[in-house]
């Protein structure tokens, strides 16, 4: 909306005399509260949004000056708040937000005509908003430099509680931590406005407020917790060769020469942990390399240092923790902590970040505290659960039963499993509020560690959790994280896929309930996952597919492999195309496969034989016309591509869908695999499932599927020759 010439609209209540000369006009319109800022001569040199940055919500002229309109509903300006009621890690808090916003402003060529006490909102939770982005200064890069300067000036005053004067900010408050001082020193003498210098000073600050709020740092009455529980694990038959293990692959340098050959010794050392790395190395999620890998000194050379060594810690803690009387309790939390393993590192990858293997370890990690507990203090645990029952939160159940939190118990063992400050402090939880955006590595850790965490959550609950919740989450890692919806349902896709391939090549088993299969089957939002349909034309009628959790690709892999194999030696046509079929029928699960071949007397294709329900009636009506030249069937064959009906009674589809296939109300979920060899139309393989949008593919499976296919008219190119 925009108001102009109606005073009547908003009721003035108060001026306030601005450092920078203006008047800033306090204001009530219904129910709500407002700041009336006045308007820039010139048009504003565009919108920025961004949390930290307040958008006015509308425009009004009062005797002749042109305002924009600010909501402050509920929010002060910084000015009303007496700098003694905030202490230096609050202040500081403020600073980095400042800071980062100021950053912003940097990035995208923008400066604010003014940054002070009067031009920032703050609620109650003392989050900020900076104004005057109505008259922001586009490339003005002394602009930018006064920005910096201001802003020392306000944490100047919000330090010492004095407005900037001559006088030293240290002769002000000699107990102000030097750090601090110094980085007020910068801003107030800051020579340039650049994203660099910028960031350096947003990076200390964050550094600094992180050390002082590590909640998870043991002191006191916790210290002495801590030590008990540790004295207790120790004293464990097995934890000790569990720390001596993890601690050796720590004490691995970066400067160590010999550092692949130390890895490779310690693994050996312990002959199942050996066998169990080799087997997922030579597994579906490693194998691009081709080629079995035999040693680990080969792997090593192959795959990294690091990713090695983080697996080798993954396997070591998972399988530790995997086998004990009470091992559905322990599966259950282990699941969750190399789901949020996996989630962290791909969370890492999608962003583009580095620290995507250490995030694996760090995401893990964040469940060590209740794994711990589970498995060293089951009846702590147990009572744990009892109090939760009875109406305490997590929290509270644990710090009254442990005597310390869950993080604080995983910290102080990854503290003595000689694990680096970095990895210590991503296990620090966020307290409520927005997160920062993370200016270093070991900020990056943190928030990628907890936002896995908090995802990880979300998605093991047994009630699916609603988008609103996500959106959420979404809001309050907007800062830190440029993830939108979309973009975290294929995170979460991926790691699903990833989590489940990890299961079969680990325990060789498919969840089907508990845990496991909650995390690997849970959505954001149900409804919003439903795909529609896009096939509208003969030429949309090609390969599709739909992300989803797989449960296919060790099968289908396996299965090539054994086909391979077949081809080498002797064997029937026939009984090569039932094994393709058959690996088809169980790795994916089709409802009905079947294998169709043209018939020489008639030009038409005819079902031979196949896997499923009632198979011998179907084969007998399943026939296709090949002068029907505007099915889905027949414009596979002539164009030779690859078909996937997602819904077959979509009204954009039903036109390509044969009569006699209607009729047998068969499925409406189908794909089709042409077999063709020099435009020699041989026939197709055919699967399916009953339900619309019941067959989920990723890439990689759809892939091996192709090379099935591709196999079978391999087999068939040789025995014709």
């Amino acid at each position: 909306m925009n108001r102009v010439d109606n005073t009547a609209d908003y009721q003035l209540e108060h001026s306030l005399s601005c450092a920078d000369g203006s008047s800033l006009l306090l204001a009530r319109a219904g129910e709500h509260d407002y700041l009336l800022l006045p308007a820039a001569a010139q048009p504003a040199a565009g919108k920025l949004p961004h949390s930290l940055l307040a958008q006015p919500v509308d425009h009004t002229t009062l005797a002749g000056q042109d305002y924009a309109c600010y909501l402050r509903d509920g929010q002060k300006l910084l000015s009303e708040i007496p700098p003694g009621m905030l202490n230096d890690k609050e202040v500081t808090g403020i600073a980095c937000d400042i800071m980062e916003a100021l950053l912003q402003l940097q990035l995208n060529q923008l400066a604010l005509p003014i940054v002070d006490s009067e031009h920032i909102l703050i609620d109650a939770q003392q989050q900020i908003q900076l104004l005057g982005q109505h008259a922001a200064i586009s490339h003005d890069t002394v602009q930018q430099q006064q920005n910096l300067i201001q802003a020392g000036r306000l944490l100047y005053w919000l330090y010492s509680g004095r407005r900037y004067s001559s006088l030293p900010l240290a002769s002000l408050r000699p107990q102000l931590d030097n750090e601090l001082l110094q980085l007020c020193q910068q801003l107030l003498t800051a020579h340039t406005a650049s994203p660099l210098p910028t960031r350096a000073i947003l990076a200390q600050l964050q550094d600094w407020l992180v050390r002082q709020q590590s909640f998870i740092r043991p002191q006191g009455n916790h210290c002495a917790a801590l030590e008990q529980l540790l004295q207790r694990m120790r004293h464990s038959p097995d934890f000790p060769a569990l720390s001596q293990a993890v601690s050796a692959i720590n004490h691995i340098g970066n400067a160590d020469s010999e550092r692949l050959q130390v890895l490779a010794e310690i693994i050996l050392k312990d002959f199942s942990l050996t066998n169990k790395l080799l087997k997922v190395v030579n597994s579906a999620n490693f194998s691009q390399f081709g080629g079995t890998v035999s040693t680990v000194s080969r792997a090593i050379v192959i795959l990294g240092f690091d990713t090695i060594r983080n697996l080798a810690l993954t396997l070591l803690l998972f399988e530790h923790m995997h086998n004990r009387s009470h091992a559905q309790e322990v599966r259950d939390v282990a699941i969750k902590a190399l789901f949020c393993g996996l989630l962290a590192r791909n969370l890492a990858r999608h962003s583009g970040l580095r620290e995507a293997e250490e995030a694996l370890i760090c995401g893990m990690f964040q469940q060590l505290g209740e794994l711990l507990c589970v498995y060293y203090f089951r009846d702590e645990y147990r009572l744990i659960h009892k109090k939760i029952s009875s109406g305490s939160t997590a929290d509270q159940a644990v710090l009254h039963t442990l005597g310390l939190s869950y993080a604080a118990l995983g910290a102080g063992t990854v503290s003595l499993w000689s694990f680096p400050e970095s990895m210590i402090s991503s296990l620090e939880p966020y307290p409520a509020g927005p997160v920062r955006q993370p200016q270093s590595s070991t900020a990056r850790l943190r928030m990628l560690g907890n936002l896995a965490q908090e995802l990880t959550g979300l998605l093991s609950t047994a009630n699916p959790p609603s988008q609103a919740a996500a959106r959420q989450l979404l809001t309050r890692y907007e800062r830190a994280s440029a993830l939108d919806m979309k973009q975290l349902d294929t995170v979460i896709e991926q790691t699903q896929a990833a989590f489940d391939d990890y299961l079969r090549e680990w325990s060789g088993e498919q969840p089907r309930h508990g845990q496991a299969y909650q995390l690997k089957t849970a959505r954001l939002d149900t409804q919003a996952q439903q795909p529609t349909t896009q096939i509208v034309a003969d030429d949309a009628l090609t390969t599709s597919y739909l992300l989803a959790p797989p449960a296919t690709a060790s099968l289908l892999s396996a299965g090539i492999q054994d086909i391979t194999l077949t081809l080498l030696g002797s064997y029937q046509l026939n009984d090569l195309l039932r094994m393709i079929l058959e690996i088809m029928f169980r790795a994916v699960g089709f409802d009905h496969v079947v294998l169709c071949t043209k018939d020489p007397r008639q030009n038409q294709l005819q079902a031979r034989f196949g896997f499923g329900p009632d198979i011998p009636e179907l084969l007998k009506h399943f026939r296709i016309d090949l002068d029907q030249q505007d099915n889905a069937f027949c414009i596979a064959m002539e164009r030779n591509v690859d078909i996937f009906i997602e819904d077959a009674s979509d009204t954009t589809i039903a036109s390509h869908i044969p009569g006699w296939y209607r009729q047998l109300n068969l499925a409406q979920t189908f794909i089709i695999f042409p077999l063709v060899l020099e435009k020699r139309k041989i026939g197709f393989l055919y699967g399916d499932k009953k339900q619309a949008h019941s067959l989920p593919l990723r890439p990689d499976e759809l892939n091996l599927l192709k090379t099935l296919r591709n196999q079978a008219l391999l087999a068939i190119r040789q025995k014709q020759n």
